[in-house]
């Protein structure tokens, strides 16, 4: 039942962007001069030298939030970033080569560890202090690799979605990975679309507007650079990637993290659904929480049905009530 409707979910989300295609790119989606969607507007700063596109809304005690591999950025939290601004001051930021924030000026930045300290320096010149930190997917592993470098800079970390670096699933494939092998040749615009298809549960996760955007963004001449650059130093970082998380990890099981924690899954999440199990078991979000729960009672694990990979677009007003609630249960306890 749940494999019908993923394959449902492809082939709805590929048609709307086949037609977006056909259409030319004029349907009724309407994106800003710098990529934006769902009418936001986005803010640019320079970081260290670094061109940086953000949005910023809102008042309050400030929650910064980190966007996964989409290459659209900052973009996939547009459902959510004007409820939360209702009770936060809320900055959604392109990391570091994405989106339309610049490439990283050394090769050394091209990993995790300059991640985080692209996170580091937006938070500094910012002038934010501590944060609330949301990261999704691979941008919540820098999110978790943070609050361990930083703990005095976050209050509370909210992880969606298993990502990159998480404990492993099992010893098979995933069901994504299952899917990506029926999906078109990589790098086409087809490509994108069956693969964040396949992370998503629905067909109305990405609408047309979003496909759009993420074209203009990807128009730009910075990302033929970056891919260059990431295909020359692909060996030399590996090792390099693979030695940072190791040292993340280590310091999580031995009790770094003292900070009030959020893991938030999706239960139809394909990403961390074993191909040989008949549901998603979340093996990687629950390891992931028996880590850094060990050491940390402050851990809670939120899992919500009929969502993929991307709960909080997919649930936005259930996404903001539950990282609301979250954040002020602990907020009140400090």
């Amino acid at each position: 039942m749940q494999s019908a409707h993923l394959s449902h979910a492809v082939r709805g989300l590929m048609a709307a962007a086949l037609a977006v295609l056909l259409a030319g790119g004029e349907p009724s989606a309407q994106v800003g001069p710098n990529g934006e969607i769902d009418g936001l507007t986005a803010k640019f700063a320079d970081i260290n030298g670094v061109k940086t596109r953000f949005y910023e809304y809102g008042q309050g005690e400030p929650v910064v939030m980190l966007h996964g591999g989409a290459r659209a950025g900052a973009n996939v939290f547009s459902r959510n970033i004007p409820g939360l601004a209702k009770r936060f001051r809320v900055f959604a930021v392109d990391r570091l080569g994405y989106g339309l924030t610049g490439n990283p000026k050394v090769d050394a930045d091209l990993g995790n560890e300059g991640q985080v300290r692209f996170v580091r320096d937006f938070i500094e010149a910012m002038q934010l202090g501590p944060v609330h930190l949301v990261g999704h997917s691979s941008g919540g592993v820098v999110a978790f690799y943070f609050a361990v470098e930083h703990p005095d800079l976050v209050k509370t970390l909210s992880v969606l979605a298993h990502g990159p670096g998480m404990p492993p699933l099992g010893d098979g494939p995933s069901k994504l990975q299952v899917e990506l092998d029926k999906c078109p040749p990589v790098d086409t615009f087809e490509h994108r679309s069956c693969r964040l298809a396949a992370l998503a549960h629905n067909p109305d996760t990405f609408p047309p507007d979003f496909w759009k955007a993420e074209d203009q963004i990807l128009s730009h001449p910075k990302w033929k650079e970056l891919a260059a650059r990431q295909a020359a130093t692909a060996a030399q970082r590996a090792g390099q990637t693979e030695a940072y998380r190791e040292r993340m990890w280590g310091r999580a099981r031995n009790g770094a993290l003292k900070m009030p924690i959020l893991i938030y899954g999706g239960k139809q999440d394909t990403l961390d659904w074993d191909a040989d199990d008949p549901h998603a078991m979340l093996r990687g979000e629950l390891d992931f929480f028996d880590i850094v729960g060990a050491k940390n009672p402050r851990v809670k694990f939120i899992v919500v049905n009929e969502a993929g990979h991307f709960p909080y677009r997919e649930h936005p007003e259930q996404f903001n009530a539950d990282l609301i609630h979250f954040i002020d249960f602990w907020s009140s306890r400090q």
